[in-house]
């Protein structure tokens, strides 16, 4: 695989796992199920792409090292919540419709691993 795409699917993972990590905090994505399975869908991605290319990491320079650490790191840190509210469904999300912050960071990455 080329390796500059290869950087940009790191880099990739580690703004949609910032952004969830994020939004974890925010009193209605952090209760949503589009959060939940967002989360989890990148969480297994970043799993299968970090198998996928453990033997090329030894050749990546120190500083995007640090963004598989900080990757893992962050994926420690979610907490998926114990009875997730569809908040767009409720009423509660009030954001326009096809709107989702959490949904949109994984489209950012799923576009960066796109062919």
């Amino acid at each position: 695989m080329n390796h500059n795409r290869t950087i940009n699917q790191l880099r990739g993972f580690h703004f949609a796992i910032g952004t969830i990590v994020n939004q974890e905090n925010d009193p209605l994505c952090g209760n949503c199920v589009a959060f939940s399975r967002t989360a989890q869908t990148i969480i297994e991605s970043f799993i299968e792409f970090e198998s996928a290319h453990a033997s090329e990491k030894r050749k990546f320079p120190e500083e995007f090292l640090f963004l598989f650490e900080d990757i893992c790191d962050k994926m420690a840190l979610i907490e998926h919540p114990s009875e997730p509210v569809r908040q767009k469904k409720e009423g509660n999300c009030k954001l326009p419709e096809g709107v989702c912050y959490c949904k949109s960071a994984l489209a950012v990455l799923q576009t960066i691993k796109a062919p």
